[in-house]
């Protein structure tokens, strides 16, 4: 299965799985593209020019770090508020570790960047919600 959420699914899946509380008006502009970095390929959503989202699976914990810092070094340079990089899936318990605590150091400290694991079934849910199953 694709991950390239719709248009109509994005705010829904924010403000839901993500737990993201931005105002409405932040979703009046939404920009969607897919993307590759070093072999990975994500989707990459911007809502009203504030908040970063990456969403891809079947990431090894070094392609994550290569797309934090990607992900890091855009919010930065542009003046985005907010990164939150998606991951879709279900990795075992030492594969969820590894990413969880290479994010973590590769954080060190910064509150405006998260890491989100995503079941693939939660995601689809969002995909026929809206009539997009890809």
């Amino acid at each position: 299965m694709r991950i390239d959420l719709p248009f109509s699914a994005v705010e829904p899946f924010v403000r839901e799985c993500l737990g993201c509380g931005c105002p409405a008006s932040v979703f009046d502009d939404i920009e969607s593209d897919i993307k590759v970095l070093s072999g990975i390929r994500y989707q990459r959503l911007l809502a009203g020019q504030r908040l970063l989202v990456y969403l891809l699976r079947n990431v090894t914990p070094e392609q994550l770090i290569c797309l934090q810092q990607a992900g890091l070094a855009e919010r930065d340079t542009a003046g985005y508020n907010r990164l939150r990089i998606v991951l879709v899936g279900e990795p075992d318990g030492a594969l969820y570790r590894q990413l969880r605590e290479q994010f973590e150091q590769n954080a060190s400290g910064d509150e405006k960047v998260h890491l989100h694991f995503v079941s693939s079934k939660t995601l689809a849910g969002y995909l026929i919600k809206k009539g997009k199953l890809q």
